[in-house]
Parts: structure tokens; sequence; C-alpha cells
């Protein structure tokens, strides 16, 4: 068994080394040759029937439920010096606590602001922090709130920014429009795997929160790589 062992770490390392080198090779060809490869953003859309705007903005806003309605590949859990900080933004955009104030002068989240977690994707774990840059509820006729977060430190080479529109349906209760826009590496292998990924997240979070919570809502909408 020593033996064995002996012989296949260094074969596993010099694989992986391999395939890193290639990789970057690669991505350095593609930007040089091509130029910087730009996914389309992942969009969709989908209804919490069973809830108002406040309601649903309170549950889409919450860093809690993250964990909680993604797959076992894929975690994100907040880490310990970051639990503070998390109550006190769920505290101070309560939707009850938030004006309709679209200047952000009478909000009482001094934005952006900040969240650490640890990501674990398909068995890979890093770091990853979350900067919220909007947390706002505009004086409209539905209702509507805005929630951007964006990768402050990450594995997105071209970054990530991710916004949640929440108003009111048409149909009765309340309308989600999701929206990531992202780069992963500039080139269009990782970029198009990312937008599948991406995408298959969203929606499983929208039928984890309808099943499992009892929201009442489904899919309404969602835009198809290209």
């Amino acid at each position: 068994k020593a033996s064995k062992n002996t012989i296949f770490m260094p074969l596993f390392l010099l694989v992986s080394a391999g395939c890193c080198v290639t990789a970057v090779g690669y991505r350095y060809a593609y930007i040089k040759l091509v130029g910087k490869h730009k996914p389309p953003p992942v969009q969709i859309s989908f209804t919490l029937q069973n809830l108002n705007t406040d309601e649903a903005f309170a549950v889409i806003r919450n860093p809690r439920l993250l964990d909680e309605t993604t797959p076992f590949w894929f975690r994100l859990v907040i880490r310990k010096h970051s639990v503070e900080a998390i109550n006190d933004f769920l505290a101070k955009s309560d939707p009850k606590m938030m004006p309709s104030d679209e200047s952000g002068k009478n909000n009482p989240l001094q934005l952006p602001l900040y969240f650490d977690y640890w990501m674990l994707a398909f068995l890979a774990p890093f770091p990853w922090r979350s900067k919220v840059t909007h947390c706002e509820k505009r004086g409209d006729a539905k209702a509507t709130y805005q929630l951007t977060y964006e990768q402050a430190f990450g594995p997105f080479f071209g970054g990530f920014v991710h916004t949640h529109i929440v108003h009111a349906s048409d149909g009765g209760g309340s309308q989600v429009d999701d929206t990531i826009d992202f780069d992963v590496t500039s080139e269009p292998v990782i970029n198009n795997i990312t937008w599948h990924v991406l995408s298959h997240l969203l929606r499983g979070r929208c039928e984890k929160l309808n099943r499992s919570y009892g929201y009442g809502g489904s899919v309404i909408g969602s835009e198809v790589a290209t």
C-alpha cells in the first residue's frame, strides 16, 4: 500500500499541475487571439404567489436561506465573523423599516456591506466575500424592491453581480426577477459551463422555495444561453 501511495501521489500532482498549466495557457491564448469572452447574463423570473412584496423581499434578502435552498453539491456557509453583520443587515433591511426613498438618504443601512462565506462547489472549497451595493424600496405602484450584491473576493476573475428585483405580480402575489452578470475566466468553455450551473441553481432555488416553503409560485421565464 505504501508503494502504491508513493507512486499515486506524485502522479496525481503531476496530472493536476498539467491540467492547470493547460487551462491557464488556453485562457491566455484565447484572450490574446480573440479577446475577452463575455457570457450573457443568467436571467430568470419566478413567482411567490402566496406572498406580498414585503413578505417576498424578506425571504429573498435573507442570506441564511442561500445554503438551505441549494443542492448538496453546492454549499454556501456563513463564516462566524460575519454572523453579527448579517444579523444587523436583516434587522435594518426589514421591509417594515425601509423607507420608499430611492435616494437612500433615509435608509438605515450604510452600504456597501461585506459578508464572508465558505463556498463549496463540486467538493472544491474556497472563500467568498459578498458586497451588498443596493438594498432599497422604490416608491412606485408595484412596491418594488431591489437587492444587488457583487463578488468582492472569489473565483470569478471577470466579476460577479447578482440583482434581485421583487415586485407585485400581475397574477397576484409577488414576482422575483433574478439577473446574474458574471465572467469567470474570460473564455467560452468555463463561462458556458458556469452559465448552465448558475441557471440550474436559480431554478432549483425557486422550486425549493415554492415546494418546501409553500409559497405557491413557479418559474415564468428565463433566458437561454447563446
